[in-house]
């Protein structure tokens, strides 16, 4: 009796001693929170005759606006006239992945300077 009594005593405390000593049970150190990188939305780098070229954080590339384009700037129905560099933009690729389907531009362009409405 006195052996089994020995045996259980040395594995409850040792059961308790690991729980003492594991980092699970005595509260570990906690890792820094590391940060969500920032977004950056591509912005319109050029505007040409039929074309606007977009750049992202790591790509660029160049889009045909036909006469089937939705332009959209800052809430409004706008044309490529109306689309300057420094804008915002998103774009919608149709059928044809270098033609623009839909674009949706916003911010002021390079200068600071808005249309007025």
């Amino acid at each position: 009796m006195k052996k089994s009594f020995y045996i259980l005593f040395a594995l409850i405390s040792a059961s308790l001693l690991f729980a003492a000593i594991s980092p699970t049970f005595a509260g570990g150190k906690k890792k820094k929170a590391t940060p969500a990188p920032e977004y950056h939305p591509p912005v319109i780098s050029s505007v040409t005759g039929n074309s606007i070229t977009v750049t992202g954080e790591k790509t660029t590339r160049t889009f045909i606006v036909t006469q089937f384009t939705e332009i959209n700037v800052n809430g409004q129905r706008g044309t490529i006239a109306d689309l300057k560099p420094g804008m915002a933009v998103s774009v919608t690729i149709g059928v044809d992945p270098t033609r623009a389907g839909r674009i949706v531009a916003t911010g002021a362009p390079e200068g600071g300077k808005q249309k007025k409405k």
